[in-house]
């Protein structure tokens, strides 16, 4: 039958919640973009929103019980968290070179708290600090909805026929690249212009998009196996989470110098 939710009530409960709240960071982040406000934020400021908007996927589980039968480093809302920590911070760290070298990525943001890799890529681009909180917040939503729609394909008539199964790679190609398009579409646009574009906005949008999707190619198998049924719970260790996540983040840097390699930059400059 199909499912789009866990049979894990604990990890469902947490999936609804990380969707639903995907509203509420979204209109925060709007607001503070569109309006402006931002132009006249210091790194403190740009910190402290970033923490403000990040904070509830961790304080909101914890206070309305989520899981509270079990200690905390079982409870799937930690887990599913700290996977995405890691892998946000080795994409921000590391694949934001890829992103300013082959893709044409360019930041504006005037900050002074900057942290990335020393001895990858040929731009000098800066990778702002107060971005790894933020990202958090969309890695988060993004690899709910895409274990939660990859969930429904597998579990639909369909996705559980020969063929079905045989497309299921194309499907999460497909989804994958759907949010690659999606965020570009929404935050490379000219009322953002003042901190964030790309060189080529089309090219990114086309073919940068499936560039893109490589990370959620590579992360969403990996990040939706954790807790899937209600009897694994013991077996993902907050150990076995942080080696899944480092282990996608190694794929994802192997899948990105190979593009790099293979078809080089989209845009020149």
């Amino acid at each position: 039958m199909h499912r789009w939710f866990s049979d894990n009530e604990g990890k469902a409960r947490a999936e609804r919640f990380f969707l639903l709240y995907s509203v509420v960071w979204i209109a925060a982040v709007a607001a503070v973009m569109l309006s402006g406000v931002m132009r006249s934020w210091g790194d403190g400021a740009y910190m402290a929103f970033a923490a403000l908007v990040a904070a509830p996927l961790v304080v909101v589980p914890a206070l309305r019980g989520f899981e509270a039968d079990r200690p905390p480093r079982e409870r799937y809302w930690v887990k599913f968290n700290l996977w995405i920590a890691i892998y946000v911070f080795a994409g921000s760290y590391v694949g934001s070179h890829y992103f300013f070298d082959v893709l044409g990525m360019r930041y504006a943001f005037p900050t002074r708290w900057n942290l990335d890799a020393a001895l990858v890529g040929r731009d000098s681009g800066d990778v702002p600090l107060f971005l790894y909180v933020l990202t958090q917040c969309y890695f988060v939503t993004y690899h709910a909805a895409l274990v939660v729609l990859l969930r429904r394909y597998r579990t639909s008539a369909f996705g559980q026929t020969a063929l079905g199964r045989a497309l299921t790679p194309l499907a999460l190609v497909s989804l994958a690249y759907g949010v690659a398009y999606g965020e570009t579409y929404f935050m490379a646009s000219e009322a953002l212009s003042d901190y964030f574009w790309y060189l080529d906005r089309e090219r990114m949008l086309s073919l940068g998009s499936l560039f893109y999707a490589t990370y959620f190619v590579v992360s969403t198998p990996l990040v939706a196996a954790i807790d899937e049924r209600p009897d694994q719970a013991h077996a993902w260790t907050l150990g076995r989470v942080a080696c899944s996540a480092l282990a996608a983040s190694m794929l994802m840097f192997y899948a990105l110098d190979v593009w790099a390699m293979v078809f080089g930059p989209i845009v020149e400059g």
